[in-house]
């Protein structure tokens, strides 16, 4: 060993050279890897999240705003209806079983009663073909108790008689009026053969035009011939609406 190389102070000196070197790296190396495990901000993510919050924002505020106006407009409908008497309406072509006009027109007996001036139509009168469409048409609703051809649906389900060849559709038209405006409950008898209905036929709430189109239909279907049924007719009758249901003793016996 060199002798130079044994010197106790150059010894010493190193030894603490190297230990300060040895924490200088150690301490850049603990600095260096503080800064690059930070974590890295992404600027589009921070952006987004920003946006999110500002949007979710707005939506609290607009929903709050509309529970506020719903709930003042609930308030607002609840008081007028709370405040409101309640008004009785009855339509014209159909009054309202046990209403003041029913039972006004109820004691006024139970026939079917023909007004005088009551319009004729002539048997060969022509009849309109658009009258006869529409007549089709609202027939559909009746051929579910009377039969697609009028053949009546009593022998399959207990209900319509028939209408085809029938003595009461070629009959008085006061008769067919008066049932649409009041119905007909009962047992009825139709060319010698009686049917007993489950249900009775309701009245039904149509306007003239459309009366006057379903009863021209079945008076001139089926083998039936027999004058159309006119607005007018129908408009004359009006006094029978609203009076207790017929059975088919209240009926004008067809000639």
């Amino acid at each position: 060993m060199d002798s130079a190389n044994d010197n106790p102070l150059k010894r010493f000196s190193t030894f603490w050279v190297g230990l300060v070197l040895f924490a200088a790296f150690g301490l850049a190396g603990l600095v260096l890897g503080i800064g690059f495990n930070k974590p890295v901000k992404n600027g589009y993510d921070e952006v987004n999240s920003e946006r999110r919050e500002t949007i979710r924002e707005e939506v609290d505020k607009t929903h709050a705003g509309a529970r506020d106006m719903a709930d003042k407009s609930f308030e607002r409908v609840g008081a007028v209806y709370l405040e409101s008497a309640p008004v009785a309406v009855e339509k014209p072509e159909f009054i309202l079983p046990g209403s003041a006009t029913q039972l006004g027109k109820a004691s006024g007996g139970t026939g079917v009663k023909v007004p005088a001036g009551f319009p004729e139509v002539a048997a060969d009168a022509p009849i309109d073909p658009a009258v006869m469409a529409k007549g089709q048409a609202l027939y559909a609703v009746c051929s579910a108790c009377h039969g697609p051809n009028g053949e009546g649906m009593y022998h399959i389900n207990k209900t319509g008689p028939p209408l085809a060849d029938s003595e009461w559709v070629v009959g008085p038209v006061a008769n067919l009026i008066a049932i649409q405006f009041r119905g007909l409950n009962g047992t009825i008898e139709v060319n010698g053969k009686s049917y007993t209905p489950v249900a009775p036929m309701a009245p039904l709430p149509l306007d003239d035009e459309s009366v006057a189109a379903v009863l021209t239909y079945i008076r001139n279907s089926f083998g039936n011939k027999a004058s159309p049924v006119t607005a007018e007719q129908v408009k004359a009758m009006e006094g029978e609406k609203g009076k207790p249901m017929l059975s088919p003793a209240d009926l004008i016996p067809p000639k």
